[in-house]
Formats: structure tokens, sequence, C-alpha cells
């Protein structure tokens, strides 16, 4: 993460980090929406490349690692340890509210992933706290989980006709109605408003940095 944020770069030192420096470095054109990929060819080394316009992709190739960058939405990476798929996923409220993680999911358990092999980690992310939106996003997100279990405090009423609402939690709850155990699942507990060394759409504007979170299989 950085506030001058230059993608290849980060993914370059992501990679690092993650103790794969040779890896494939694979990124999205990400534009709130609903779109999965899947990443199929064998990884090139210290290559990075963008895969194509979406906010979700998977692969269950080695040495490549899927990388989505992020400031206030929810970055989400899933792993099967049984078939090797991996994924990652970017959901801001459209993204959540056009449930774009499902449409992981969907894709991973159209390739025999089952939802109870899944581990998933969610990163930093704005807290409900510090996230007010108005009456739209809420009747999107309501709308998109009336039969999901998100929790009641998942939405709090703020001034006049508006609510602070908690994305991840809408996100979180959609993998344990997909059947991920709530045991398998990780959140970093890190409010990307309220921590000053993380970058903030919400807090900083179009000058925030980015959050570039990624998986790899090795």
């Amino acid at each position: 993460m950085a506030r001058s944020f230059s993608p290849d770069a980060a993914g370059r030192a992501l990679a690092a980090g993650l103790v794969a420096p040779d890896a494939e470095v694979v990124r999205l054109t990400q534009v709130h929406g609903r779109i999965a990929l899947t990443f199929e060819e064998p990884a090139r080394k210290r290559r990075s490349s963008v895969l194509g316009t979406a906010d979700a992709m998977i692969t269950n190739q080695q040495n490549v690692l899927l990388a989505v960058a992020s400031a206030d939405c929810v970055p989400i990476v899933l792993a099967d340890p049984e078939t090797g798929w991996i994924a990652a996923v970017h959901a801001g409220w459209r993204g959540t509210a056009a449930r774009v993680l499902d449409a992981a999911l969907d894709a991973l358990a159209a390739r025999g992933v089952r939802p109870e092999n899944l581990c998933a980690a969610l990163g930093p992310s704005i807290s409900r706290d510090r996230y007010e939106v108005g009456p739209e996003v809420v009747a999107a997100l309501r709308n998109a989980y009336r039969e999901v279990g998100v929790p009641a405090d998942a939405v709090r009423k703020g001034r006049a006709d508006r609510h602070f609402v908690d994305i991840a939690a809408f996100n979180e709850a959609a993998l344990r109605a997909r059947g991920v155990g709530a045991e398998r699942i990780a959140t970093s507990g890190l409010c990307t408003a309220s921590t000053p060394d993380l970058p903030s759409w919400r807090r900083d504007g179009a000058g925030a940095g980015r959050i570039l979170t990624g998986i790899v299989r090795l």
C-alpha cells in the first residue's frame, strides 16, 4: 500500500511479501460489477497483466498472484486446499449489492469447489460507523440480501434518511449463507477511514492510494 500507487510496483512488492517473487501478477480493470473471470494459462515469471474488466477472478494455476485494489471497498480472497482453486474479489457497495462474491463462489462451484472446504479472508475496509450512505444504498443492499442472515447491526440509523452501513458484514453473511463455516472466515478488523496509514476514498478523496490484496497458489 502507498499513497502514490503504482500497480506494477505494488504487485511485485506483494508477490515478494507472499514469498512468490517470480509469480505472475494478475489484476483487473475494476468497475464495481458482478463479473468473475478465470485465469487458466500457466504462469509466466515476473509478468504483470490485466485479465479483463471485472471485479472477481479465480484460478487453479500455480505461481499466479491474483490481486485486487481497494480504498474502502472490501477485498476478499478465497482458497480451497482440496482442489487448489483460489479467488480474489473486490466488493464495494455496488458490487456487494450485485452479489459479486456469489459470482466468484458460483464460478468455483462450477469447478468442483465445495463451500465447506473454502477458507476466506476479508481485508481492511471502511467500517460501519465511518460509512454513512443514502437510502438508495440501503434499499439496494436489503433487496439483494433479503434471504440472507445479515446481522441487524450491519445497518445503523444515521441523520435524517441516511444510514451507516457495514459492507463487510454483508459479504461475510453471504459466505456463511453459502456454507463457508464461520471458523474458516478471517477478518482484518481494520477500518480504512479510521487508520491513518491506510488509504480511504471517503476520507482522502480522489488522491487516496490503494491497498493491493492478493492470493497465490505456490
